[in-house]
């Protein structure tokens, strides 16, 4: 039946509307209520929509979270406009479109096969697929931009047809050019919805091509129908485009992120995507019911049916020359069957992330659905033929399809509520912090006090859930990762912590009175959604061991307590308790802690951020359970943790400061016991730069790692010696270590402290040293050599020692000096670039040394230009020669140029200003030190800073 016969005078419209009706029912009912929670991501679209709403940003495209394209927010904030900044705003955006993409399929399908006798009734078919999806179901309930991809591809496919395949005859050129102009603004838009829009082009340039090239009598027509339609669409891009190439990096970062590292797994993905239509789909159950495809048994049967007649239909086209309106039929034969391997690219290429994607091949919709349309066309035109009804039969395509939406949209709908409310998909989507929103907002006794200090335990820093939800989210405090405890100075904490950020729970509940705990509501599956608890610092714990560590101005470590037996290949859990004194200089200051044996060889480290500097208040006391991991095979015995905090935005530590006030390290340094392994591991898991694999006597060495085969004389060897024991008591072997013939260690395993015959059987042990070469070692090639007692010599690896280019003659200095530092090194003078700068200028200064004798520390030169007011202005900290020459490698007598670039603040004041320089120990803070010079410093000539 053909859209010409009069009973689609009310068939159509009826039938249109009832599966409009259905879809509406399917995508509004209980929004937003189920799906449940709201993700991070969702609830991040949420805070962008609403920043557009309220009118604080009108971007072409957001950079934050990784880039975003901008029409869904655009919409959404429209209904923002309406019902506010929430959830029902956010999903009635995407609900709206995806109601709009159901007509809209109707309007495009019918156009892409308006020469088919049938082409309405497969439209309407194609949109009732598309409304009992389950795939575009979840989609259209959901705030995420991707769903206004099918929308716009529609609309662009719908008015560009409708312009190819007007004639001279049936509209004017005017009109013509109108539809081909109307899609080409739709095409544009298509760039601002989603990143697998841009995949779009590709089917449609091949249905270009394919009518320009197959429309001989019309080419120079085609042509400029084209050019009108790209001309348009690229105009219309013009704005996203020119941003993209102002911001270089945008336009590629998420998807470089996300893509597939060589070619094979490219194949792996693009196969793992046409599983996903048949066999198994999406396994993320924020997108779908894990590993169910996108089309179930029936509809796949009808979607390979529909795509042999899409098949025979294309290539019935290309054997008929002459057919009504051939070139535009067969180009859009063209674009279906094109855009169903082409849209599964943006998944298929992105294999450093969940594969497939139902939301990276949304591309698909709504065309794809033609398909199974066209197979149920097919099994219904021959029931008609087949039954020989009369003409009532007429009546068979609405019924088929009315019966399909009733059975598929009610098997979908149960489908789909239990989805949406199931346990799992509370826990994928953020539901906890959705409770915790809610809690805050509604309970009372938040507002008995205002000296109440809520404190939200989270898997993310700044959860955009709460920041889209909580009505005072600007008084929140985060512990981000739920390790961390902080008692306000005055009034009480209100520790929250999700069920998703629980995983130190057992730690929490030992700090604090049984008593505090004050809700844990229940959530889908039974157990709590969160806990919150009530505590002041009158009940906060105290340290296991005591020790006061000022770090700069802006907090006291009081102690910390080790919270477990640490063992190798472990970890060292510790509870670092601090109390803040006064802002920090930094906003991202963060804990640091790193485990180090007693010569210097860290074994494990972390910069968790718990509790960063910018939420900091005075007076607050902060307990953070850090979890250091202690690297396999660490030897038994003592050993420190050296805490501290660090700004990576600053690239900038809090220094110790002593009981003066001045610079004594970087870190305290906590002491801590490190038991043998308790646990089995395989070496597989041990990075070894070489495998051995050598036995000796009961005792095998595994391997080798060697930091560098190359070095100049005074620098380390960083050698690594991988141990197994056998299943015997081992004697008392004494190792050594030759380069050449030169001895770099003997003795026993672990610099002397851990013999062989202490071992255990089976025991893994990686045993660390740092020998440093003789400062008067030869340049050449040596071999690297070690000795087990008298049992074996093994050759390990081949060292260059390179050539040191030493100066020891005194070059020309303006300023000559003879002052000595610490009986180690003596400043000879210095030069100087001016003795005037300005605010926010550089100084030049030059300083020449001497050894006097050879040293095994580094030390740290500082250059400080110091105000009237004895404040800091300008600073240089650095090894010398900018960290290339450090004073271990210096020979006795050498002369060493060391120059310096110290940057004026542009805050100094006017005035004279004292130049001090001197040498100080890093990790200590101890300076070198000077015969008669205050704070062991020499003082050089006064500098004037100009106005």
């Amino acid at each position: 039946m053909g859209d010409s016969h009069p009973i689609t005078r009310w068939v159509v419209p009826t039938t249109v509307l009832v599966v409009l009706l259905v879809a509406a029912g399917l995508r509004l009912c209980q929004l937003p209520s189920l799906p449940f929670g709201l993700h991070y991501d969702e609830a991040a679209n949420g805070v962008l929509a609403g920043e557009i709403a309220r009118g604080l940003n009108r971007p072409i495209f957001i950079a934050s979270y990784t880039g975003k394209e901008v029409l869904f927010f655009y919409w959404t904030a429209l209904w923002m406009k309406l019902f506010g900044v929430t959830p029902i705003a956010l999903r009635l955006g995407a609900a709206s479109i995806a109601l709009m993409t159901v007509v809209a399929t109707v309007w495009a399908v019918y156009e892409l096969l308006h020469d088919h006798p049938d082409a309405l009734w497969i439209a309407i078919g194609a949109a009732i697929f598309l409304t009992v999806s389950f795939w575009h179901l979840i989609l259209s309930r959901y705030g995420f931009r991707a769903i206004t991809q099918p929308l716009l591809q529609a609309l662009t496919l719908a008015p560009l047809w409708r312009g190819l395949r007007s004639t001279k005859q049936r509209g004017s050129k005017l009109i013509v050019n109108g539809w081909l102009l109307l899609a080409g603004v739709f095409c544009g838009l298509t760039a601002y919805t989603y990143l697998a829009a841009r995949a779009f082009p590709l089917p449609l340039t091949a249905a270009l091509l394919t009518l320009i090239l197959t429309h001989r009598r019309r080419r120079q027509e085609r042509l400029v129908q084209s050019a009108v339609f790209t001309a348009t669409a690229a105009l219309v891009l013009a704005p996203l485009a020119r941003y993209w190439v102002t911001h270089p990096g945008s336009f590629l970062t998420r998807a470089q992120q996300v893509a597939a590292d060589d070619w094979s797994e490219v194949w792996r993905g693009l196969l793992a995507c046409l599983r996903m239509l048949f066999l198994e789909g999406d396994p993320y159950i924020r997108f779908n019911l894990p590993g169910r495809p996108l089309f179930g048994p029936v509809v796949a049967g009808l979607f390979f049916l529909g795509l042999c007649i899409g098949v025979w239909r294309l290539v019935h086209l290309l054997r008929v020359s002459e057919a009504p309106n051939r070139p535009p039929s067969l180009a859009a034969w063209v674009f279906l069957l094109v855009s169903i391997p082409v849209m599964l690219l943006p998944s298929a290429l992105a294999t450093n992330e969940i594969t497939p994607s139902n939301l990276r091949v949304v591309g698909l919709l709504p065309f794809i659905y033609t398909f199974p349309a066209l197979g149920l066309w097919a099994i219904t035109v021959l029931l008609r033929r087949l039954g020989g009804w009369s003409p009532s039969s007429h009546l068979l395509f609405p019924a088929i399809f009315l019966l399909l939406l009733g059975v598929e949209g009610s098997r979908v709908a149960t489908t789909y509520v239990a989805w949406a409310s199931s346990p799992a998909l509370y826990d994928a989507t953020d539901g906890d912090m959705v409770d915790i929103a809610r809690y805050l907002n509604h309970e009372s006794t938040l507002t008995e006090s205002s000296l109440t200090t809520p404190y939200v335990a989270s898997r993310h820093y700044r959860h955009p859930t709460l920041a889209f939800l909580a009505e005072d989210y600007d008084t929140v405090r985060w512990l981000a990762a739920g390790r961390t405890l902080v008692f306000p100075p005055k009034g009480e904490a209100l520790l929250l912590f999700p069920r998703s950020a629980s995983e130190d729970l057992e730690w929490v509940r030992s700090m604090l009175p049984k008593e505090s705990l004050v809700r844990a509501p229940p959530a889908p599956g039974g157990a709590p959604a969160f806990r919150a608890y009530r505590a002041a610092m009158s009940e906060a714990p105290q340290p296991g061991r005591e020790q006061s560590v000022q770090f700069g101005q802006a907090l006291r470590l009081m102690g910390y307590t080790v919270t477990n037996q640490p063992s190798s290949g472990g970890e060292v859990e510790i509870a670092a308790y601090w109390k803040v004194t006064s802002p920090a200089d930094q906003p991202d200051y963060r804990a640091v802690a790193r485990l180090a044996d007693p010569w210097g060889s860290i074994w494990g480290e972390r910069q968790p951020l718990h509790y960063p500097s910018e939420q900091w208040t005075e007076g607050e006391l902060v307990v953070d359970h850090l979890a250091v991991p202690i690297a396999p095979g660490a030897p038994p015995g003592d050993y420190t943790v050296r805490f501290g905090f660090y700004a990576p935005g600053a690239d900038t530590r809090l220094p110790v400061l002593d009981d003066s006030g001045a610079y004594a390290g970087l870190y305290a340094e906590l002491p801590v016991d490190v038991a043998r392994s308790t646990e089995s591991f395989t070496v597989e898991e041990v990075d070894m730069g070489q495998r051995l694999d050598l036995s000796l006597n009961g005792l095998t060495l595994l391997g080798t790692r060697l930091g560098a085969t190359t070095a100049r004389p005074g620098e380390s060897l960083n050698l690594t010696l991988f141990w197994r024991a056998g299943g015997v008591t081992l004697p008392r072997y004494e190792l050594s270590l030759h380069l050449g013939d030169t001895v770099l260690y003997q003795g026993d395993p672990v610099h002397g402290t851990y013999p062989f015959s202490e071992w255990k059987r089976d025991e893994f042990v990686a045993d660390r040293y740092a020998p440093r070469l003789p400062l008067a070692m030869p340049p050449g090639e040596y071999s690297l050599k070690l000795h087990v007692g008298d049992r074996a010599t093994l050759d390990l690896s081949q060292v260059t020692v390179e050539t040191t280019n030493r100066t020891f003659e005194v070059p020309p200095v303006s300023h000559p000096l003879a002052i000595t530092l610490g009986h180690r090194v003596e400043l000879l003078g210095y030069d100087i670039s001016s003795y005037t700068v300005a605010p926010g200028e550089t100084l030049g200064l030059t300083l020449t040394w001497r050894a006097l004798r050879e040293m095994n520390t580094d030390y740290t030169v500082f250059a400080h230009l110091i105000g009237p007011d004895g404040s800091m202005v300008g600073q240089r900290d650095q090894q010398p020669v900018k960290g290339s020459y450090p004073t271990s490698l210096w020979a006795k007598h050498e002369v060493v140029t060391d120059v310096y670039n110290i940057p004026v603040s542009p805050a100094a004041t006017p005035g004279e200003h004292r130049l001090e320089v001197g040498m100080y120990v890093a990790e200590t803070g101890t300076r070198l030190s000077i015969e008669g010079a205050a704070d062991n410093a020499i003082a050089l000539k006064t500098v004037s800073v100009s106005e």
